[in-house]
């Protein structure tokens, strides 16, 4: 079976450091260290789950999940938030716009894993 293709998106070196230390060898990872270069990436990739960063200097998670929703080759691949912003309205915002799951820093193995066995 072929490895999952998951993209992480987030301006924090150690949040995605921590993120690949936690999903291992066992599927294929890439980066993209701020949400134009997601959205550059998501132009040649579909990978088969996001987890997405919402406050980034250039284009904030927001609008990048908004774009990866409207997008017909990429509006089906399951968005997960990994944020920083704890509030029940950010969480509200993000699934309002599409979001399929929410993580709050710092991001626990745990959490990580249950959304890996929820959307793959």
């Amino acid at each position: 079976m072929a490895q999952a293709k998951i993209l992480v998106i987030d301006d924090d070196p150690v949040c995605t450091g921590l993120v690949l230390a936690i999903l291992g060898d066992e599927y294929l990872v890439m980066t993209a260290n701020s949400g134009e270069g997601a959205i550059e990436l998501l132009s040649n990739l579909t990978p088969d789950l996001i987890f997405l960063d919402i406050t980034m200097p250039d284009i904030n998670g927001y609008q990048v999940l908004k774009q990866v929703k409207a997008k017909t080759n990429t509006s089906n691949i399951p968005v997960v938030v990994i944020s920083s912003l704890a509030e029940a309205s950010d969480q509200e915002f993000a699934i309002k716009l599409g979001a399929d799951d929410y993580l709050t820093k710092p991001i626990l193995p745990d959490a990580v894993q249950r959304v890996l066995t929820k959307f793959l």
